[in-house]
C-alpha cells in the first residue's frame, strides 16, 4: 500500500513543467502537498509559474487513467517509494538545490544508509579503462562504500560489476523510468542489481530513455555522493557535467589520470588541471574523504543507528518484530501468530522493510536483518 502523501508527490512528478522547484514554491503556499490538490485552480495559477495548464493538469491528474495505471505498476512491481520528507530519503540527496520529487527504488534499501561514492566515465572505455574502472569500485565495495553509477555502457556498467563483489554494493541511476532497461545488453547487470543493490528513477515507470533525461539523472548520481571519480572523459563528455555538478553540491571530485595522447584522458586530465584530486588508489580517495571522522561525525550517511530506525514505529509494527528473527518467518503464519489484519500486517512489513529493519526473502518469508 502507498502511503496518502507519496500518491501526491507521485502525481505532481506526472504533470508537465512541475519540477523540485515549483514544487517547493507550491508548498511554500499551500503548507503541505495535499493542500496543493485541493487548492482551487485560482489559487494554483497565483502561484509563480503555474500556468492556466499546468494547473488544469494538477486538478485532473489524480483522477486520470495514467495516474491510476501508474499506482497500480508500482504495486504490481513491488516499486518502493521515497518522497523529500520520508524518514529514510538520502540525506545527502535532500541537501541538493533541487532533490527529486519521487524517487522510484527496487533492490535493498539499507544500502541508502552507507557511505557513497560515485564512479562514471566515458561510453566508449578503453580496454585499460574498464579494468580499472571495476578494481576501484571492487576496492571501495570491500570496504564497505557503496558506488553510485548509471547503468551507461562503458565505465559505468564496469563500476557496477566491480561494486557488487563486495558489500558497500552499488545504485544504479536511470534516466528512464524503472520498466525501461537502457541499454538493453544489461538486463541481466539490471536485474542483478536489483536483487542485490538498488535500482533509482525519479521518472514515472515507463519513462523511455530522452537525451534530456541524463542531466536530470547525473544531478542525482553527484548529489547521493560524497565524491565523484572520473575514470576516462573525452573533451566533451557527460562525465564532466556530472563532475561539474559535483562541485556546485559541494561535493569532491577525483579523476584518474591518462596518457597525454588519449582522447579518454582529455576530460580527466583537464578535471585534473583544474583542481580535481588525482587517483591512482582507493586510498587516495578515502584519505581524501576522510570517511572514518565522517562515519564518526555523522553516525552513518543518514545518520540512521538501528535505535532511530525504529523510533516511531506503530505498535503493529513493534508487535511483528515480536514475532520476527533471524529465521524467515511465511507471512500466512506471520498473520496468524499476530491476529492482525492481513492488510495492516502488510503495511507495516513494507514500513519495516523501508527502515531496512527486516527483509523479504523467497516465498514471501520474512526476516530480521542482522543487528536487530
Amino acid at each position: 500500500m502507498i502511503q496518502e502523501h507519496k500518491k501526491y508527490y507521485i502525481a505532481l512528478n506526472m504533470v508537465s513543467g512541475v519540477g523540485p522547484m515549483l514544487v517547493k514554491r507550491l508548498l511554500e503556499r499551500f503548507s503541505c502537498v495535499r493542500g496543493v490538490f485541493e487548492a482551487s485552480t485560482a489559487g494554483l495559477i497565483g502561484v509563480p509559474g503555474v500556468s492556466e495548464r499546468i494547473a488544469a493538469d494538477i486538478k485532473n491528474i489524480l483522477i486520470s487513467d495514467e495516474f491510476n495505471k501508474e499506482i497500480r505498476d508500482i504495486n504490481h512491481e513491488n516499486v518502493q517509494i521515497l518522497c523529500p520528507e520520508d524518514v529514510l530519503y538520502p540525506a545527502l540527496l535532500n541537501e541538493i538545490y533541487d532533490p527529486p520529487l519521487v524517487l522510484y527504488l527496487k533492490g535493498d534499501l539499507s544500502l541508502l544508509d552507507k557511505i557513497t561514492v560515485s564512479v562514471v566515465g566515458c561510453r566508449r572505455a578503453s580496454f585499460n579503462g574498464l579494468q580499472i574502472a571495476e578494481r576501484i569500485s571492487g576496492d571501495l565495495s570491500r570496504r564497505d562504500i557503496c558506488v553510485v553509477s548509471g547503468l551507461a555502457r562503458g565505465i559505468d556498467t564496469a563500476a557496477h560489476k566491480g561494486a557488487l563483489k563486495g558489500p558497500g554494493g552499488t545504485v544504479a541511476v536511470l534516466g528512464s523510468g524503472l520498466k525501461y532497461v537502457y541499454p538493453p545488453e544489461n538486463k541481466r547487470l539490471f536485474d542483478e542489481i536489483s536483487r542485490h543493490g538498488i535500482l533509482m528513477s525519479e521518472f514515472p515507470l515507463t519513462t523511455a530513455v530522452r537525451r534530456g533525461n541524463f542531466p536530470r539523472r547525473n544531478r542525482i548520481i553527484s548529489g547521493l555522493s560524497l565524491g565523484v571519480v572520473v575514470v576516462e572523459a573525452a573533451q566533451r563528455s557527460g562525465s564532466l557535467i556530472t563532475a561539474n555538478l559535483a562541485l556546485s553540491q559541494n561535493r569532491e571530485v577525483f579523476s584518474m589520470p591518462g596518457a597525454a595522447n588519449s582522447i579518454n584522458a582529455k576530460g580527466t586530465n583537464k578535471l585534473i588541471k583544474e583542481g580535481a584530486k588525482l587517483v591512482e588508489t582507493v586510498d587516495d580517495i578515502i584519505e581524501e574523504l576522510n570517511v572514518s571522522a565522517y562515519i564518526q561525525e555523522k553516525g552513518g550517511l543518514n545518520s540512521q543507528a538501528p535505535d532511530f530506525r525504529q523510533a516511531n514505529l506503530k505498535s503493529e509494527a513493534k508487535q511483528l518484530l515480536q514475532f520476527l528473527s533471524s529465521e524467515p518467518m511465511h507471512i500466512d503464519l506471520l498473520i496468524k501468530t499476530s491476529t492482525l489484519s492481513a492488510a495492516i500486517v502488510y503495511k507495516n512489513l513494507l514500513d519495516l522493510q523501508l527502515r531496512g529493519i527486516i527483509r523479504e526473502v523467497e516465498g514471501k518469508r520474512f526476516m530480521k536483518k542482522e543487528g536487530y
